[in-house]
């Protein structure tokens, strides 16, 4: 029988550990120091113990980089989250890649995909319409800056998740996250928001990101054994499908309702395990979309009346689409540059027919397209629309791929995985017909995984490799003893 003893430090253990504990105390005065001083540098000394951590164990980056994906609007000074973890993502890279053998991708279809996108768009800077815009916002260089960003969060999701023990953290994560985003919206709501919006600053791209959550959100209460454990898990699941309804985002609404309809046609056996499961699932996102409906049906129901007929949301969206397909009339096939289209919306929209300025007034800062696909083709030409296209066409096809081969191998929970992220693309892909989501951070967290996966699928079939020595950094105070061979 084995049991747990906590051993008196020895005095060699005490100085083997001395630069640890002067470590600590040099964080604590500097972040007093750096408290009085600043709100901002606070924030980034008080995360100095976590960027230590995150370099000694970087297969915990892509589960940082989900939970930021939900947390987009949260601010240090004026700096977002991704803007921090994006630069630290990258130093972890290459440092990664200094010290580790090649990286082997059995499929490569989503990274040629990746590729020819990305090239496009930077290659739109020689003929952007805002060549003077540098990194202002609406500019081709601060678009271009954000889709870089991007591709930090999928290469250190591509070279971090390997094994299925990186998923089931993942799924944690994201259970984790969009619980707390659900439950802040829903008190939002009823401290009297006319939108609930969690952390991402804006209730679409909240909506959006908890519609990607809700598939992972059902695989992980398939994976769940102890009853009361399943039970906080659906829960949360509740909480998130409602706090969908509360952002009062008819995109989102719209995108939750097709992926419950795909998670309800999902062969019990392969994703619910048990036809139970499934109906406890089916249940409480019911009950949970009801609850939250019910209490905001006026707020609701006033908004679905509008949809196109007011300038909240619905004609402002119309007015938009109409001055994009006027914008890439004048530009069909190249398009007028990556990011270009927000520093140049309101003149467009002051020189479209049909645009109605009775229940619309112009923003200062310009406007968005508020839809991927025609903000593709408005700004990178019939060119950028199929390769943006083609680049979600491939990341939904490496999921069913990888979910397929997963079930003829028999390895249950990275094919589960697999067609739970296949729901959460299609899901975002239909989000796209009503945001701008071509540098949102959980897209290109998607596009990582669909290169991951196949990976760590073919690790999941080989055998377990010996287990590495134990890691000796820090006091080691709690040891595991066996008393039959304990020395006396």
């Amino acid at each position: 029988m084995s049991t747990l003893t906590l051993s008196r430090p020895s005095s060699s253990s005490l100085r083997r550990n001395a630069p640890w504990l002067v470590v600590v105390a040099v964080l604590g005065v500097s972040l007093g120091i750096a408290a009085a001083l600043s709100h901002t540098a606070a924030v980034a000394v008080a995360m100095l113990p976590a960027v230590a951590v995150l370099f000694l164990r970087p297969r915990w980056l892509p589960a940082v980089l989900v939970a930021s994906a939900f947390s987009e609007a949260m601010l240090t000074g004026s700096l977002t989250v991704s803007r921090i973890v994006g630069p630290l993502a990258l130093m972890i890279i290459v440092l990664a890649l200094a010290g580790s053998a090649r990286l082997r991708l059995p499929r490569r279809s989503v990274l040629i995909s990746v590729a020819l996108y990305c090239l496009w768009a930077l290659a739109s800077a020689l003929w952007t319409v805002n060549p003077e815009s540098g990194f202002s916002l609406g500019g081709t260089g601060y678009a271009l800056a954000s889709l870089g960003l991007s591709l930090i969060y999928m290469a250190a999701t591509t070279m971090f998740v390997q094994t299925e023990g990186d998923l089931r953290r993942l799924a944690w994560v994201v259970w984790v996250m969009s619980t707390a985003a659900g439950l802040l919206s829903v008190g939002q709501f009823v401290a009297g928001h006319s939108r609930a919006l969690g952390l991402s600053g804006d209730p679409n791209f909240f909506a959006a990101v908890q519609v990607v959550a809700l598939p992972i959100d059902a695989l992980l209460v398939s994976e769940i054994q102890r009853g009361r454990t399943r039970l906080l898990v659906l829960a949360g699941l509740g909480v998130t499908v409602g706090s969908i309804i509360t952002s009062l985002s008819r995109g989102g609404i719209l995108a939750l309702a097709a992926v419950f309809v795909l998670l309800t046609i999902q062969p019990a056996s392969t994703f619910f395990r048990t036809r139970a499961r499934k109906r406890a699932f089916i249940a409480c996102a019911v009950l949970g979309a009801i609850a939250l409906t019910v209490a905001s049906f006026s707020a609701l129901s006033a908004r679905a009346s509008t949809a196109f007929t007011t300038a909240d949301g619905g004609s402002g969206r119309r007015d938009l689409w109409l001055a994009a397909l006027n914008g890439w009339q004048h530009h069909p096939l190249i398009g007028m540059g990556f990011g270009a289209f927000i520093g140049q919306s309101n003149q467009l929209l002051l020189q479209t027919p049909g645009v109605d300025f009775t229940g619309y007034a112009l923003r200062s800062t310009g406007q968005y397209v508020h839809n991927a696909y025609l903000e593709s083709l408005t700004e990178l030409g019939v060119v950028g629309l199929v390769l943006f296209v083609l680049m979600l066409g491939t990341m939904i096809w490496s999921f069913l791929a990888t979910a397929r081969q997963a079930e003829r191998a028999q390895a249950r929970f990275t094919g589960s995985f697999s067609r739970a992220l296949l729901l959460s693309a299609v899901g975002f892909a239909f989000t796209s017909m009503f945001l701008s989501t071509e540098t949102q951070r959980m897209l290109w967290i998607l596009l990582g995984l669909s290169v991951a996966l196949p990976r760590v699928l073919a690790g999941a079939q080989q055998p377990a490799p010996e287990a590495p020595p134990a890691n000796t950094i820090g006091p080691p105070l709690l040891r595991w003893e066996n008393p039959a061979t304990r020395r006396t």
